[in-house]
């Protein structure tokens, strides 16, 4: 199987900082700080069901977070995790009384702030039922009804903030990671996916191959025709390379004219297939009114033995031979015997 990025976890805050934040650390040493010393004063004080409860929850927690620094797979789920937050504090109330109802507002917090959105609005209305049953116990229904509006307003002003914030993540991270005149993935995306290729090659055999592209005589295009009319026949052409390639294939743009597609699970053989496709089909296109615009690409297949620079560098070489042997071609690098070749049309 291809390997998979280790920062696909459901926890909302890892989604935020990919595993390599310091935020785990930090909510770690909080919660052993804080809760620790409340386990040990219960199991003191004789309430032993409550103090135990704690403590597992504070192993839990740093189990879970230990694991997400590791970037591997959570060891509990994160409803255990919730279920045994919301669990001290309905045992808190029913056992030590009022003078833990205050202890709601930080783990509804630390919820909603922890765990994706339907989980965190799940446990915080379980809370909420929790807590309200308590107070419509214990108080004045005037005292009671204020408790449960202001834990409302909490919820729901936490909840929305938290919607706006996943928001602005997604278009930050997606333009972070986009070029941005052509939409295509940009050089930073570029190596963290032949990394991932390189270990498929490694430890599943699977064959990637690199085809490296570059627009021939762009300068003069600028030069003729203006900056404006070069940056549309860059959108323009990264708009028919997709159209060309796979959904699974990628295209990155990696400098002013030059672009690369990484095709995945690909042999030399099909990637060659490929590239002539792309050159051929760019060679019709009409992207600029009375002259014909062409590629020049080079090709290289992956190796057991290749890092992500050398293989970058293979590419680059069978696309630089391609424009000194006349342009408007591909050539590849045969890795076997240390050569480049050209690709026949």
């Amino acid at each position: 199987m291809p390997v998979k990025s280790n920062s696909q976890y459901s926890l909302r805050l890892n989604t935020y900082f990919d595993g390599k934040g310091r935020v785990f650390p930090l909510l770690s040493l909080i919660i052993l700080a804080v809760f620790t010393p409340l386990a040990i004063k219960n199991l003191i004080i004789g309430e032993h069901a409550l103090g135990t409860l704690i403590l597992i929850f504070v192993c839990a927690f740093i189990a879970d977070a230990h694991a997400l620094i590791k970037g591997r797979a959570l060891p509990i789920h994160e409803h255990i995790i919730a279920t045994l937050a919301i669990s001290c504090v309905a045992l808190s109330l029913f056992t030590l009384g009022a003078g833990t109802i205050f202890w709601v507002f930080p783990v509804s917090i630390i919820i909603s702030f922890a765990f994706p959105l339907a989980t965190s609005i799940l446990f915080n209305c379980a809370l909420l039922l929790t807590a309200t049953t308590y107070v419509f116990l214990n108080y004045d229904m005037a005292d009671a009804l204020r408790f449960f509006f202001a834990y409302l307003l909490t919820a729901c002003s936490v909840h929305l903030l938290l919607k706006h914030i996943d928001a602005l993540h997604t278009l930050l991270k997606e333009e972070s990671s986009k070029d941005a005149l052509t939409g295509a993935l940009n050089r930073r995306q570029l190596n963290l996916f032949l990394k991932d290729a390189l270990a498929n090659k490694v430890h599943y055999h699977y064959d990637s191959t690199l085809i490296m592209i570059d627009v021939d005589h762009f300068k003069q295009i600028n030069d003729v025709y203006g900056h404006a009319k070069g940056d549309e026949v860059l959108i323009n052409l990264v708009s028919d390379i997709r159209e060309q390639i796979r959904e699974t294939d990628l295209l990155f743009r990696v400098g002013g004219e030059e672009f690369v597609v990484l095709l995945p699970n690909t042999d030399l053989k099909t990637a060659q297939k490929v590239a002539q496709k792309l050159r051929a089909n760019i060679k019709s296109l009409a992207l600029l009114d009375n002259q014909t615009i062409t590629v020049s690409l080079g090709l290289c297949a992956s190796a057991d033995d290749l890092t992500q620079t050398k293989w970058m560098n293979c590419a680059d070489k069978a696309l630089y031979a391609a424009k000194q042997r006349g342009r408007d071609r591909v050539c590849q690098y045969n890795l076997h015997h240390n050569r480049i070749e050209d690709v026949a049309a």
